[in-house]
């Protein structure tokens, strides 16, 4: 687990509502996509981001009639995660819901972010049904400092909570973990290290250990 925080540790604020954690505590808005270059057209073997199925590689183009009358051209993709399962996305709806993954250097970037203090944490919000849709909105979303903030709130909530004896619910605990997966899964294809590397190799980066981008 990355702790994205300092050793200050502030009151939580309570404030809910639908920008409760989608600004940072400066009120900017942070709705800003990593990917913003569309693509159209994939090719065999890439690896793609996929909403929340996280990376996925594209095994093959298909014509394939899922309604019996109307046959319309698919890439099939593979999540690398779950080998047993498969997608199909129509190829003339690829640039809605498929994107290419992030560059190494927007990888550098948001790190370097992280370590100049840029993503702050946001606002925690106590009602515990609409932080769950919050960070469901962010979850389904696909913007990566949106997710860093969550996760440093997050982080932030569970040492409040532990130096008082207690725990975080476990939607949070499942939202805390769904945004690391799906973290470390597409840093680690593009830097080509493990999942499990990637904690490390955030903090040397962060610490001015690792070699800048080139």
């Amino acid at each position: 687990m990355i702790m994205l925080y300092d050793k200050t540790i502030n009151a939580p604020q309570q404030r809910c509502g639908s920008a409760a954690l989608l600004t940072n505590s400066n009120g900017g808005n942070m709705m800003e996509n990593h990917s913003n270059n569309k693509k159209t057209v994939y090719t065999l073997n890439e690896y793609v981001s996929y909403g929340t199925s996280g990376v996925c590689k594209i095994e093959s183009l298909e014509q394939r009639s899922f309604d019996g009358e109307h046959e319309e051209s698919y890439y099939k993709l593979r999540p690398l995660d779950n080998s047993n399962s498969t997608f199909y996305v129509p190829i003339d709806r690829a640039a809605e819901r498929l994107r290419p993954l992030l560059t190494k250097e927007q990888i550098y970037q948001l790190i370097d972010e992280m370590a100049e203090g840029k993503l702050e944490e946001t606002e925690w919000c106590s009602n515990s049904r609409e932080r769950r849709g919050i960070f469901q909105n962010i979850l389904h979303g696909d913007d990566y400092r949106e997710m860093i903030q969550m996760m440093r709130s997050l982080y932030h909530q569970q040492e409040r909570k532990r130096k008082t004896g207690h725990r975080l619910s476990s939607a949070d605990v499942a939202a805390m973990h769904a945004a690391e997966n799906r973290m470390y899964q597409e840093f680690g294809v593009v830097l080509n290290i493990r999942p499990e590397q990637v904690h490390n190799f955030i903090l040397k980066r962060m610490e001015g250990s690792t070699a800048p981008a080139k």
